[in-house]
């Protein structure tokens, strides 16, 4: 019985992990130029459909946590975080967010030093039920760093 339920670990949690990361994740602009950080990966959870390669679905009324695993170019004290809805127009911030991104990481950053930028992400009633492109921006001059990808939030 206990070797079943180890190998059944041992099956299952890779499917896990992989199962939250993010595997769509696009620099704001064209090129592929994130800014002045590498991004190494980006988690969300719970995400299984990132395994699809498909948006992420967030439900109303949840919390979702974001992950950056990065490597800044540059050093920066005072790093902001911002998220956005997106389009080909114009930016929406998201509303009511911490934007205080030196919670959740170690700052100042020190160049070619890895960091992990975490988010807890409530998914508000209010929003509205459709197919978003996020975009999230760090930011701390002279340190910047942008990134997108897509979600649907639903009921």
């Amino acid at each position: 019985m206990a070797n079943n339920l180890l190998l059944f670990v041992l099956i299952a949690l890779p499917s896990v992990i992989y199962a939250d990361k993010l595997l769509s994740v696009a620099a704001c602009q064209r090129g592929g130029n994130y800014g002045t950080g590498t991004i190494k990966e980006v988690r969300i959870t719970p995400c299984p459909e990132a395994a699809q390669r498909r948006p992420c679905i967030l439900r109303k009324g949840t919390n979702v946590t974001i992950e950056v695993d990065f490597e800044p170019t540059v050093g920066a004290t005072d790093v902001t975080g911002r998220a956005f809805w997106a389009n080909r127009m114009l930016e929406l911030p998201l509303p009511n967010m911490n934007t205080n991104a030196c919670a959740t990481m170690t700052c100042p950053l020190q160049p070619n030093v890895a960091q992990t930028y975490r988010y807890v992400l409530p998914v508000s009633r209010g929003f509205p039920t459709r197919r978003y492109d996020v975009r999230w921006k760090l930011t701390a001059s002279p340190f910047n760093m942008c990134f997108q990808f897509p979600i649907q939030i639903l009921n």
